[in-house]
């Protein structure tokens, strides 16, 4: 029998338990940021979910560079590519994602963007091309059970020009920091988080 090869590789840090969203401000801190974009959904806005998170951030120091809170459930370049430009004019110098397998795609995808200086997130598409480029902190907050995204080294964003949902995988898609807070899950419905 051949010996069976495999790589293995996480270099997330994951904060999980009570008041978890409220230690947000010192990783950024220590990920050398104190101006973060904070990107959602709009359901996540209106119910109250992502001020949670924008709270913890502010209570602590955090300036708030902006919010985008309109991504939409199938992300795609062109929300990327739109998101970059406002986190560059807005002078925000890290990431902070809430929400679901969408709204940690799509900054998975800002983050890629911005790393390697271009600007459409569809030079980028492939496996394995990224270098690692210059370092986007970048949190994420997820508030769904069961994507994963908030793990894995997959970015799933739609192209803006045929439709088609494209895979960017690179193990520096994962994010730095993933918080896991239960108030971030208890507004979904039983047989969501099931």
């Amino acid at each position: 029998m051949l010996p069976v090869y495999y790589e293995f590789q996480h270099s997330t840090k994951l904060l999980s338990g009570k008041d978890a969203l409220e230690n947000i401000p010192a990783e950024l801190h220590m990920l050398g940021a104190s101006h973060p974009m904070v990107l959602s959904d709009h359901v996540l806005q209106e119910i109250g979910t992502l001020s949670k998170v924008c709270d913890a951030l502010q209570e602590d120091g955090i300036s708030i560079g902006a919010i985008f809170h309109e991504i939409p459930a199938d992300s795609s370049s062109d929300v990327v590519n739109e998101i970059a430009g406002i986190y560059q004019s807005s002078g925000c110098d890290s990431l902070v994602a809430v929400g679901g397998g969408s709204v940690l795609d799509t900054a998975k995808g800002v983050r890629m963007l911005l790393s390697q200086k271009v600007h459409d997130i569809m030079e980028l598409l492939g496996c394995e091309i990224l270098t690692r480029g210059r370092h986007v902190p970048f949190v994420a907050v997820p508030t769904t059970s069961g994507t994963g995204s908030e793990s894995t080294l997959v970015a799933v964003i739609r192209s803006a020009v045929n439709g088609m949902k494209m895979e960017f995988i690179s193990y520096y898609l994962q994010p730095d920091v993933t918080v896991l807070d239960a108030r971030m899950t208890r507004t979904l419905p039983a047989r969501i988080t099931a």
